[in-house]
Parts: structure tokens; sequence; C-alpha cells
């Protein structure tokens, strides 16, 4: 496992085959641990908000769940490597260093996007640490010790965890699945940190807790609640995973996802989604490029 920065963000980069054994460890210890996916709409939210860049960085494991977050970090050790900085000091050169440097930077910033759409080698290989959290629920029902585990998934619209449940169960009959539910006391003045949720949660005792309430809430009522449900030894923010592992949207097919361009399978489903996918795609790229750029004023 390689860890690796973006923007002060810890990144983990851990293949599914790692992350998987890491999870066996936490359900067999004492502690209880909790892993953050990351996606380029959450790095966007952390420049802001510091409270949850803190919480993603004291994680246990934080690994790639956007394409973005595998790209930005190819881009910027390319133009580190490839970089002029250094060449010349501060010096009657310094204006054709920062030249030189600038259309280095830009040069990386073209080949990688293009290789990331058209090169299927250059592809597979930064796309190997990316680990979908559908893809990672998945995986886990496949453990060889998740029969002797306790499930409970919590989040989403009403009806989608528990929709959710069921197609788990179907799929993976060893596991035990001890609640699913959306965590909102319906005809009450509630909110998700209702003392009643706890109760529940706790009488079922659950050893995974998967939590859909999307990014950043679910990070946060992760840090903030996790000691309240003593039982559990891995939790996860999983966003809208419910959503596609009940049925209720459709996930984008097998080359899309290869090709990391599920947003584009998104953005057909789901038009209103377009600011959303314009801040994950457009707005995260250019950050990025910025970032590298500001590396000239250094």
């Amino acid at each position: 496992m390689k860890k690796e920065t973006l923007t002060n963000i810890r990144i983990d980069k851990i293949t599914t085959k790692e992350v998987l054994e890491k999870i066996k460890g936490f359900l067999l210890s004492d502690n209880q641990h909790y892993l953050i996916t990351l996606n380029p709409e959450m790095v966007l939210e952390a420049q802001n908000n510091n409270h949850f860049k803190n919480i993603i960085n004291q994680s246990d494991i934080v690994f790639a769940d956007g394409t973005g977050i595998l790209w930005a970090l190819d881009f910027l050790k390319r133009t580190k490597e490839s970089s002029f900085l250094g060449l010349w000091k501060k010096s009657q050169l310094e204006f054709l260093w920062k030249l030189l440097s600038i259309i280095s930077i830009l040069y990386n910033f073209v080949y990688t996007v293009i290789n990331l759409l058209f090169n299927a080698k250059y592809r597979n290989n930064i796309l190997q640490y990316k680990i979908p959290g559908i893809d990672l629920i998945y995986e886990i029902c496949r453990l060889d010790i998740i029969e002797n585990q306790r499930i409970f998934l919590l989040g989403a619209e009403e009806g989608v965890a528990r929709k959710a449940a069921l197609q788990l169960k179907e799929a993976f009959p060893n596991i035990n699945i001890v609640g699913a539910e959306e965590g909102i006391i319906r005809n009450q003045k509630s909110d998700i940190n209702n003392q009643e949720l706890f109760r529940h949660i706790n009488k079922t005792k659950p050893n995974i807790l998967l939590v859909a309430f999307g990014a950043p809430k679910q990070e946060i009522w992760i840090s903030e609640n996790l000691k309240t449900i003593p039982s559990v030894k891995l939790a996860i923010g999983v966003g809208g995973s419910f959503d596609f592992i009940s049925g209720k949207i459709k996930r984008a097919p097998q080359f899309l996802r290869k090709l990391g361009l599920e947003w584009v399978w998104r953005l057909i489903l789901e038009p209103k989604r377009i600011i959303r996918i314009y801040n994950a795609t457009v707005k995260f790229s250019f950050l990025i490029l910025k970032k590298a750029l500001s590396k000239l004023q250094d």
C-alpha cells in the first residue's frame, strides 16, 4: 500500500485484494475502523472544509473510488518528474524557466487525459487502484469470514436500503444482514442523529456498518457517532451504492466502467446531476491543473 497526497489529502494506492486483506484483519480486531471511498467531489469539498479533510486523513484507509483521483495523482507525478523546476534559479533565465515549465505542465495535462481515454495499457495501469464502493460491498460479501459477520445498511431514500438488502441476500445467501433502513424516523421532527436510531442499531449488534448518506454527511456522521455503536468493527461511507444494488438506478455498462466514464452514463440517466458531474470532471480537473501551475510560484 503506497501512501500519496492530493491537495493535502491522504490517498492510499491499494488494490482490491490488499484492501480485502486489511478488512479481514479489521473484522477480527478489537478496534473500530472506518474507510473512505474518495472521489473528486469529496476532494473539492475538502478544499473549504477542514473538518472533513481531517476526517479523511484520520481514517484507516483512503482509496480511490473515482477515476479522476488516480488520473490526478499520475498527472501531478509526471509534472513533477518532467518539470523544469530547479534547472534554473531566480536569474535572467527565469522567464524561460517559467515558460518551459508551463509548456511541460500543459503537455502532461493533455497527454494524461488523452491516454486515459484512448490508451488501454495506460488506463489499466492507473485504474488498478480504483475501488468503486459498490464493488467493494460485493467483495466484502464474498469474504470467507463473512458468514460470521453482522451487516447493517443505513441510508439512501426510504425503502432503498431494504431493497438493497434483499438483493444482496439473494446474491449471497450466507451473509447476515441484521438491519436496513434510511436512518430517519418518519412523522417526527428528527434527523439521523436521533437516539432511537442508535438504540435500534445497537440492538442488532452489527460488525459492519455501511452508511449511504452521501459525502460529506456520511463521513462526518461515522466520525462523530461510531463510538456510540461499539459492536461495529468496520464502517464505510458508500454514497449511492444502495441505489445501484437495489436496482433503483441501472449501473453503467462494463465498457464505460473500464473507460472510467461512468459519469457519462449517470448524466444520460439523470440529467439533473449535470452540476455535480461538471464539478467532478471539469472543475476538479482545473483544480489539479491550478495545483500544478502553483508550483511555479514557490
